[in-house]
């Protein structure tokens, strides 16, 4: 099915945390990202373009690695100080790898500050309004011998998720994104004491994540019938949205046998799995059968499966929940739940900021827009299934997953599986510390990591990053992946651009010979285009990394067969032809390799309406009619450079 394009696109890269630099995991969500954000720029306009994300730096994560460092006597800042370290680096590799954010925030310092808190206050007051939001008086844990309640990375245990392959379990999340109730947490200790913390019951708001349940399904069977969708962001979403379901071993069915559980809605046996499944019509109903089970010290487990969100929390490091209701004094939005809706604070920021007349509703709540935003597969839960229920909640007080116009639209949700090091995903607070974005661009040119990335198929399996530089065992005989993949431009497409360059200065005196490209050559052209658009809007760049090597490989081919004539014209046809190659390939690769792109561009004395789609299937020679010679081309000169280290 043909995917109409959009009025305006807005794009977002899942916000990295403020209390570490970027990891490769991270900066391949963001090319990811900024490649799309080109592209469409390109396509329908940069006026009609917006890419941002920004620093997640509110949170007890946070918060608890500054209380550490701080402790350790290791940094001397303030804690904003110390976020702002780290949004500054995050910064600068972004700008290195020519990531082209609109802006990119910070979610805690100015001047997104400001307006970041007002929109946390609108979400609040709508989904309060709307009756959405619920006061729940909820146990959280306590560290009774520094008599304080205890938050997210302030407690560390292991994650009760049926066959959860998480590193650690906080306090009511895992790792890996799993929800669960701090009840259920295995073995918790708390980090800042080393003890086991008890229970205190804590009034928190909660949002009816629950109440949504057929709303996504029938979000997910639209999914389904989009070829962008990637396949396992259906199977993630399908897998939250199973009823609430709790596992108990076989050799307790004695003393499960005794008990009179809530509202089970089935009972089954697994034989596979020697044990049962006790299945419930309600996250509450399964919550008061976990009371049970524990008071009767019977072991289980539990499935993924839709809960009240937590909204606020007592964590000081916060966006200040509006005083509107005494229980809210003193309360701070939960991290999560506030870098959800950034984005749209950072879209008020940018707007405001740059006195423009449109506001934010401009670009979040027209259906002729697009909003789309890359993740990675940890956080399906929060962006594909808490989101678009707040954005419902916010819309009224009917569910409906289909929002009206001038109603906060439902993004589309791009994840991508994790990027694995050493077949570990990587992770700054992992075991395993992967090299960061930073150290890669030690060895390797941006460009040849954008390729490399690009490359990846990760939006339908896990990515083994490998480098010879990193492991160089691993490649004992053979070439670098990193660089085989950057081989497209530096070898392949540089290649093809000296030729027809040094072959007109030298065969025709530096002018161009004035032959239109064959028929063939503007078909084939044109093929590529369709076929790199129709992958494009179904977000498969990794196909589109194939389709332009073999652009390229076969009009080198050509090249290498036609240039050995002795016949003039033949040469004059050959430079024509390849031209147009070059007219188009350098087009297709602008959201790729972007400044080696415009280099190129320079030399053919193209202005932006080479960039221009509605100019695509132009010639060159119709582009520019009175460009009689290209820009003067040294020896040896490379379009599109490998890293210093590369060069013998």
């Amino acid at each position: 099915m043909e995917r109409k394009l959009p009025k305006k696109v807005l794009v977002t890269a899942g916000m990295p945390n403020g209390n570490k630099p970027l990891h490769i995991g991270h900066i391949s969500q963001f090319i990811w990202a900024d490649f799309y954000a080109r592209f469409m720029r390109d396509r329908i306009g940069s006026e009609n373009v917006l890419f941002f994300s920004g620093t997640d730096g509110f949170g007890s994560s946070t918060d608890e690695k500054y209380r550490k460092l701080k402790e350790a006597g290791e940094i001397n800042s303030t804690l904003p100080e110390y976020v702002e370290h780290f949004h500054n680096l995050q910064k600068e590799t972004l700008q290195n790898y020519e990531i082209s954010l609109t802006k990119f925030y910070a979610s805690c310092l100015p001047p997104a500050l400001k307006y970041h808190t007002e929109i946390s206050a609108f979400f609040f007051e709508k989904m309060l309004g709307n009756g959405k939001m619920q006061k729940r008086a909820t146990e959280q844990f306590y560290d009774e011998k520094l008599n304080l309640v205890l938050n997210g990375r302030q407690v560390e245990g292991k994650c009760p998720i049926e066959g959860c392959q998480s590193e650690v379990g906080y306090a009511d999340e895992c790792s890996l994104g799993h929800q669960y109730s701090p009840r259920d947490l295995i073995d918790p200790k708390s980090t800042l004491s080393g003890t086991t913390p008890t229970f205190r019951n804590i009034t928190n708001y909660y949002f009816s994540l629950d109440e949504y349940r057929e709303n996504l399904l029938n979000i997910i069977t639209k999914l389904k019938e989009q070829e962008n969708t990637h396949k396992f962001i259906v199977k993630e979403m399908r897998d939250y949205l199973s009823r609430p379901a709790i596992y108990v071993k076989q050799e307790k069915q004695a003393d499960l046998d005794k008990l009179d559980l809530p509202n089970l809605h089935e009972k089954r046996f697994d034989d596979k799995k020697a044990r049962f499944e006790l299945i419930f019509n309600s996250i509450k109903d399964r919550d008061t059968a976990c009371d049970i089970l524990r008071e009767n010290e019977i072991s289980y487990t539990t499935n993924k499966a839709l809960a009240p969100l937590r909204i606020t929390g007592n964590t000081p490091w916060g966006v200040p929940v509006p005083q509107i209701e005494p229980e809210t004094k003193d309360l701070t939005f939960y991290v999560w739940p506030e870098s959800l809706w950034a984005p749209i604070s950072f879209t008020k920021t940018y707007l405001t900021e740059t006195n423009s007349p449109q506001v934010w509703q401009d670009w979040w709540c027209k259906k002729d827009n697009e909003l789309t935003q890359f993740i990675g597969e940890d956080n399906i839960y929060f962006y594909a299934l808490a989101e678009p229920a707040m954005f419902m909640a916010v819309n009224g007080k009917i569910n409906n997953e289909n929002p009206q116009e001038n109603e906060l639209q439902i993004p589309n949700i791009i994840a991508n599986k994790h990027v694995l090091f050493n077949n570990i995903k990587a992770s700054s607070s992992g075991s395993l510390k992967a090299p960061t974005a930073q150290d890669l661009l030690e060895n390797y040119t941006a460009e040849q990591l954008r390729c490399h990335f690009l490359g990846m198929n990760v939006n339908n399996s896990a990515y083994n990053f490998k480098s010879k530089v990193i492991t160089p065992e691993d490649f004992e005989g053979t070439g670098d992946p990193v660089v085989a993949q950057g081989n497209m431009l530096t070898n392949i497409f540089n290649r093809i651009i000296r030729s027809v360059l040094y072959s007109i200065q030298t065969l025709f005196d530096g002018k161009i010979p004035q032959n239109s490209p064959s028929a063939q050559t503007i078909q084939d052209a044109n093929e590529v285009v369709k076929q790199y658009e129709e992958k494009a809007l179904n977000f498969k760049f990794n196909e589109i990394m194939i389709l332009l090597d073999e652009y390229f490989r076969k009009a080198n081919q050509d090249w290498s067969v036609r240039s050995k004539s002795q016949d003039e014209e033949v040469k004059k046809q050959l430079i024509a032809d390849s031209i147009h190659v070059i007219r188009t390939g350098v087009t297709l690769i602008h959201p790729i390799a972007p400044k080696g792109a415009e280099l190129v561009a320079k030399f053919l004395k193209a202005d932006d309406k080479i960039w221009d789609w509605s100019n695509i299937s132009k010639t060159l020679k119709e582009l520019y009619p009175n460009t009689e010679s290209f820009e003067f081309l040294e020896p040896k000169f490379d379009f599109f450079k490998k890293h210093p280290s590369q060069i013998n």
